[in-house]
This record gives structure tokens, sequence and C-alpha cells, in this order.
């Protein structure tokens, strides 16, 4: 059977998948080990139970209920059941052009090729059926590489998900180690490449990490925090517009004043006069759905 799929990076690639075999085995605990180079590659389910997998280079892995295991065509494996809690799983065989790359999408690798699976169920019901299907009739082939496929397919989506859930926590962890940054730096003369350079990432990535969590760049954040900082100046001091543009990191006072009108509505003179009590740092703790918060 011949597919194309989409790699996600504007490549289609062609892959061909020939069914060899699917079965199911609850093994005894007095089961030995199961040798050998692999003659094709080799997709199975940990049903219930445990057992033992070990590599070529002699790395060794249990592996349990909830987990699926690729073996690869070529390598040579040695597995065998746990001899208290011996292992059922099912599995199928399968050949083909292109295995790799495609099972790359789905997150295995000959390195890592084993991996936790969410709604195991749902992969169970499928290799279920898929099992049913096996020599049922003359189109078992067919119908069993279609079963795999819509194995393929969750596997990918459920890689896919655990890519965001990744960028989402590396995001957030950039976007607070940068805001600290700030908060404790905001009167240095910061550019946009050293604050990308604290976050260590490039400046469009972390520009795209800042408008994602909190709707803001970089440069708007110092800008609105330094604002802030000068609002609780005037409160909490008598210092001048001048000296409190200087502590906030601003040598121009004019250039202050112009940032300072944009961002409350008013002259840093008309805030000194209105004495507000105002919370200068409510909208810090109130972005990106509390995200901030010191």
């Amino acid at each position: 059977m011949r597919f194309s799929f989409d790699m996600g990076v504007g490549k289609d690639c062609s892959c061909d998948i020939d069914i060899v075999r699917v079965g199911v085995e609850h093994c005894s605990p007095r089961k030995g080990a199961v040798n050998g180079n692999r003659p094709s590659y080799s997709l199975h389910f940990v049903l219930f139970g445990q057992g033992v997998l070990v590599t070529e280079d002699g790395k060794k892995r249990i592996l349990r209920r909830g987990q699926s295991f690729l073996l690869y065509q070529g390598e040579r494996y040695s597995y065998y059941p746990d001899l208290s809690d011996p292992w059922s799983y099912l599995w199928v065989d399968f050949t083909g052009k292109e295995i790799e790359t495609l099972f790359e999408l789905c997150g295995f690798t000959k390195e890592n090729f084993c991996k936790a699976l969410k709604n195991f169920d749902d992969f169970i019901r499928l290799m279920q059926d898929m099992h049913s299907e096996y020599r049922a009739g003359k189109t078992y082939k067919l119908n069993c590489a279609a079963y795999l496929l819509l194995i393929v397919g969750k596997l990918i989506d459920q890689m896919n998900q655990e890519n965001i859930s990744f960028k989402d926590r590396q995001s957030r962890k950039v976007v607070l180690d940068v805001v600290s940054f700030l908060s404790n730096n905001f009167n240095m003369n910061l550019t946009n490449e050293m604050i990308a350079k604290e976050g260590g990432v490039s400046l469009r990535t972390l520009t795209e990490f800042f408008v994602s969590n909190i709707n803001m760049t970089p440069m708007q954040y110092l800008t609105s925090y330094r604002v802030a900082i000068a609002c609780e100046r005037f409160q909490k001091t008598d210092m001048s517009v001048k000296e409190v543009a200087t502590w906030t990191g601003y040598d121009d006072e004019k250039y202050f004043s112009r940032i300072f009108r944009k961002e409350k509505g008013m002259s840093p003179q008309e805030y000194k006069k209105m004495k507000s009590a105002e919370d200068p740092f409510a909208w810090c703790r109130n972005i990106g759905g509390g995200f901030i918060v010191d």
C-alpha cells in the first residue's frame, strides 16, 4: 500500500506499507527471550504486565502497560517477560519504504523506540480491530494497513500536542526569566538584542514568546514597567521629573515625558499633582491572564 504524507515543512513524502503479520500474545513467565535481527518493523502495544527489552548495544528498558515500542528492521533486539508479572501485547509486523521517516513524525527513533501513550485504550481498540481483520478476507492487508495508518495518525497527533505543550512551557519560562531580568535592570540602557541574548533565543523568537503569552513585545513591557516605576516614585517621593526620568533609565527628560504621556494620558507634572493612589503595577499582575505576578 503506497501513500503520501505531509512532513510539516512544506514537503510531501511517499511511503510503502506491507503488512506481514498481526498478533497478540499473553506470555508465560517461563517464555524464553526472543532474540535476533528483525526481518521487519514491529510495533508493539503492552496490554498488561511488564517485560524487558535489550538493544544490541546493551541498553535495557522495562516496558509496561500503556507503552508502545517500535522494533526497527535490521536491528538486533532481545526481549522477554517479567517473571513475576509477565506481559501481554498486541503487535503488527510490516515492511516498506520511508517507514523510519514516517515514524519520526510519531516521535520514534532507533534511540528512542518506546513511548507512553495517552488514551491508550483508543490505540488498543484499533489494534484489536486490525487483529480481527488479519487474514479475514482477500483484502485483509489493505484493511490492516488502513488501521495502521489510523494508529500512525493518532501517534502523530499526540506528538504534535506534546510539542505544543513543550513549546508553551518553554516560552513561558523564557518570558518569566526575561521579565525578571527587566524588572531588576529596568534603568539600564537596554537594547532589543541585549534582551534577546538574556533570554537565550533570537529576537524574533523572544518577541513571538512575549506576544503569545502577554500580548506585548519585550520593549513594550520594559517601557510600561519603567513608567510604573516612575508612577511609584511620584507617589512615594518628592523626586523631580528629571530625577525620576534618570532613575527609570531615561537620560532625556523630554523623551521620558513623551513616553509617560503616551502610557498614562497625562504629563509627569500632571500625575505628580494628582497624587494618585492607583496601583502602578496592576497591569503587570493582570496581563496574560495573571501569568505574571510579583
